[in-house]
């Protein structure tokens, strides 16, 4: 019997594929994988990014100055109405001031080109002209230790350096009605005396004082991701309580509490 060789077998030849379609397929089946998870999961795990503002610096916003030595303050800064965030004036993140008003002038900035680091913020007692006050105000301060013929001089003084009454400004009216807030409603702080914030990663709930049986008057929840499904910390403050409790700190994955007291006062 006469064996077969092994040297003379024939190769199988692969069937050809071409490197193009290949690459057109994976492209379509990696664009079908995205678009499957875009309309069937929510993945906002990444950060918002605020977009850069079209208008620039020319967007006019307002915001409140507090002056030092007014209301016992030993500095000056701003507070920001939409977040309710306190800036030094040296650290603040606006660019310039074109006017500043209260309840009895108005002030307006003569270059207001200039940052706001470099503008002299005394604007009522402005001697170099960078300010300009638009109504003229003849109040004088007068001590509580004055007489009656000091306020009768003040008063002459003031009728000379303004002139004739009738040719001065007065501020305007405001066309609201005067504001009035039930004391009940004030104490609540918000409607129901519950409110409830969202931010990235926590959530705050604010309850009025002496609303809650436990004496609850604020709980923060911190998350570790940003879909809010997984609770890293709860605190939990409190106030008016027989055992003095201030702030309970939970951890739930850790199964660990923390408390803390008002010290005891000796």
């Amino acid at each position: 019997m006469i064996k077969p060789i092994d040297d003379f077998k024939v190769e199988q030849i692969p069937h050809p594929e071409s490197t193009f379609d290949k690459g057109i397929e994976e492209k379509k089946k990696e664009e079908e994988r995205i678009r499957h998870i875009k309309e069937t999961v929510i993945d906002d795990d990444e950060p918002d990014y605020e977009k850069e503002d079209e208008f620039g610096r020319s967007r006019k916003h307002c915001w409140v100055y507090l002056q030092k030595a007014k209301r016992e303050l030993s500095e000056s800064f701003f507070i920001e109405p939409s977040t309710g965030r306190k800036y030094n004036v040296e650290e603040a993140p606006y660019f310039t001031i074109e006017a500043i008003f209260n309840n009895k002038n108005y002030w307006i900035n003569m270059d207001p080109s200039r940052p706001i680091d470099e503008i002299n913020l005394e604007f009522e007692n402005d001697n170099t002209g960078e300010w300009e006050y638009v109504m003229i105000n003849t109040d004088d301060k007068k001590g509580d230790d004055e007489d009656d013929v000091g306020e009768d001089e003040d008063e002459n003084d003031a009728d000379e350096a303004g002139g004739n009454d009738e040719e001065l400004l007065d501020m305007p009216p405001p066309w609201s009605p005067k504001l009035y807030v039930n004391k009940d409603k004030y104490l609540e702080l918000c409607p129901k005396g519950e409110k409830t914030v969202f931010y990235k990663k926590c959530k705050v709930e604010f309850f009025s004082d002496c609303k809650q049986e436990d004496g609850l008057v604020k709980r923060v929840t911190i998350y570790a991701d940003y879909k809010k499904l997984i609770t890293q910390e709860v605190r939990s403050y409190y106030k008016f309580r027989r055992d003095k409790l201030i702030l309970r700190r939970r951890m739930p994955y850790e199964f660990k509490t923390i408390e803390h007291y008002e010290p005891s006062e000796k």
